[in-house]
This record gives C-alpha cells, structure tokens and sequence, in this order.
C-alpha cells in the first residue's frame, strides 16, 4: 500500500509519522482524507506489533481498537494530530478456544451459555492504550 508518509512509527513526537499532502503518490483532484491515512497507519501498526513481529507462539487474533482520545497539539509551528486507542486481543490459543466454545454452542442452540462464554472471553482478553502521534501539518486547516 502506497501512503504519503514518512518520519517514524509514531510513538511520540520526535518519531512523529508525517503525513505528507504533496507526497507523489497523492492525486490532487480527489479530496484529501488525512484522518483516513492515519487510520490505516493504526491498524497496520497494531497488527505488526500484534503479529508481524512476534513469534509464532506469541501471536494474537481478535484484535479490535476503539478511539479513546484525539488532540490537536500544536508545537514549533508544526501541528500534530495525537490518537491515544484501547487495544484488546486474544493469544492464539485462547482465540482458537473462545471460537470452537463458540460453535458447540451455536451448534448446540443452548445459548443461555452465551453469558459464561462473554465472561471467560473478558477475563483472557489482553488491553493496553497505545499513543499514536501525527505530523498533520501539510493538511492541517485546508
């Protein structure tokens, strides 16, 4: 995937990744969707810490990111654009199990244990906040 950004990974503001509006790659007669560009830099983010670079042993699945926060943080004339998620997911193993629990029960039409199920998944699920930061300055107010 061709995105117009460079700089860093994003986890602060010297590893900023800039989002860049006149980068090659962007097409000046479609409207510009830097908030877009920043979602898909979070989810392929996520799924590399999540996935990519991890062992196979240390995998996860089910992983979902809800917004917690968003910024505006203006500093040495540039603006920056910072995104604070909660991050949930499952290790492999635990995923593998919550599925197959899943279908003996879909199968099995006893959906009363639906209940005991959501609270085992809650009790195995892994959280944590990650912070992503944005140089925005080439779109920002535009």
């Amino acid at each position: 995937m061709d995105l117009p950004i460079t700089g860093g990974w994003g986890y602060d503001f010297d590893t900023a990744c800039v989002i860049d509006k006149k980068d090659s790659s962007v097409n000046p007669n479609m409207p510009f969707d830097g908030l877009g560009i920043e979602y898909v830099f979070v989810e392929k983010r996520i799924y590399e810490e999540m996935i990519i670079f991890r062992q196979s042993h240390e995998k996860f699945s089910g992983i979902r990111w809800d917004l917690e926060k968003q910024e505006l943080i203006s500093r040495d004339e540039k603006h920056y654009d910072k995104l604070i998620f909660n991050v949930l997911g499952f290790s492999d193993a635990i995923w593998d199990e919550l599925t197959s629990r899943f279908e003996v029960i879909q199968k099995s039409g006893e959906l009363e244990k639906m209940v005991e199920l959501d609270a085992y998944r809650e009790s195995k699920a892994y959280r944590f906040k990650r912070e992503f930061y944005f140089d925005i300055t080439s779109f920002y107010g535009t």
